[in-house]
Formats: structure tokens, sequence, C-alpha cells
């Protein structure tokens, strides 16, 4: 397996391609829900796109909430099939199943969709629900917490950055959406990951959409300050 500076990951040997929590849709949808601002989907088909471009990998697996609203409105469910499709178009679709996609099958038949994928050796599932832990000979690789990790900027001040999240044999990937808040993996770990990695090591991995940097979570159940990332050291010299 591969991280990817832009937010994906790479499995079955560079051949397949997993990213998850794209939220199609988005701006739609939170005009439906009374917000007023622009109308914006971010950069997220873009990004992708481009990641298939360079990478050209058989298969890309949305690893779940592929969109936002269960239920799409005209303007969403445009944006939404002509997005699916132009990712069709570049790779063989694979679409598994997170909590906000719960009539996805319904509203979008022409792309088949299951619970989880699975390749030699990987595991994709959305992560909503954990198993009950790992699977032997098997990593387990999910989306839905949205992780980030706080490191100190030039100036000394703290900023969350999207993180990979491994440990156990469990992978958190990063939301791919440029609307996901983030859940910071060392103040604010939810639960199910803290059972699922218990005792055991947690690394992670940061990104800025160009750089992969490797940071320290230490266990689960500990609390550890914000690194400091080699190139903003390199700033200060």
């Amino acid at each position: 397996m591969r991280f990817d500076a832009a937010g994906g990951l790479w499995v079955d040997g560079g051949r397949t391609l997993v990213v998850a929590d794209l939220h199609l849709g988005y701006g739609w949808a939170q005009r439906r829900r009374g917000e007023l601002g622009p109308l914006v989907e971010g950069d997220a088909r873009e990004r992708l796109l481009g990641l298939l471009e360079a990478g050209r990998p058989e298969r890309l697996v949305l690893a779940g909430d592929i969109v936002h609203a269960p239920r799409p409105a005209a303007e969403e469910r445009r944006v939404i099939e002509q997005t699916l499709g132009a990712l069709a178009g570049r790779a063989e679709l694979v679409c598994v199943l997170g909590n906000h996609d719960r009539a996805f099958v319904e509203e979008f038949p022409q792309f088949p969709a299951a619970r989880e994928w699975r390749t030699a050796g990987v595991r994709v599932i959305h992560g909503d629900v954990l198993p009950a832990g790992p699977e032997e000979g098997v990593v387990t690789v999910v989306g839905h917490f949205h992780p980030v990790v706080r490191v100190r900027t030039a100036s000394g001040a703290s900023q969350r950055m999207t993180a990979f999240v491994e440990g156990r044999g469990l992978v958190v990937l990063p939301a791919f959406s440029a609307f996901s808040a983030g859940c910071d993996m060392r103040r604010e770990m939810p639960a199910e990951l803290r059972n699922w990695f218990g005792e055991s090591e947690v690394r992670a991995v940061v990104t800025d959409g160009t750089r992969l940097l490797p940071v320290k979570i230490g266990r689960a159940k500990g609390r550890r300050g914000p690194e400091v990332p080699p190139w903003v050291r390199a700033r200060r010299g």
C-alpha cells in the first residue's frame, strides 16, 4: 500500500486507487438547508481526475459517503451523475456505501454499489460500522472519521492538517472533500477508533496536498503536542 499526498491510497500493486468521503453535491445540499453562500463543489472532481490521469489505475474504489445528501435535488443529481460518469470513464468504478449513501442504490442504480470491496490482503469499508477487531492477514481501510492532526507552522501557530492514520491492521483515510471539518486524532479520537487501536501504537502521515510527513500519535489513549514538519523548520532557518 502507498499513501498519495493528494489524499488517496494505492493498493493492489498500484492497480487500484482508494479515496473516501467525496460528499458530492455538498454545495447544493447546503443551499437547500438555507445557507446562502456560493454554490461551490470544491476541487475534488478535478483532483481525482488528475490522480487518475497521472497514476492510470485500473480501478477506483470510493470508500463511502460518495454523496452528501441521501436524496439529492435535480441540481445535485446532475453534479453527482456527471462526476461519477467522468470517473467511470477513466477506470472501473467501485462504490462502497457509507452512512450518507443510504439511498444511493435507489437514486443511482447505474453505478453498482456494495458494502465492502476486497482484494488480496485488503478490505475496504466505509467505517461508520467497524468490525469487532482486526482480521488476520487483512488490512481494513476505512474513511468516515475525516482525520486531521495538528502541526506547528513557521510562526509557532497550530494548524490542522489532513492525515492518514494507521495501526493494528487499520488504515483511516482522510476525507477527499474540501468541506470536511476534520476530527483531531490527538484530542478527539472517536471511541470506536480508540477501542480498535487499544494500547497499540498509532501512526499518522499528514499531507498538505503535495507532500507527506509521518508524525507521532503514540498510543490511542495518550496525548502529544503538535509536530513541526521539516519543511517548516527549513523555512525558519
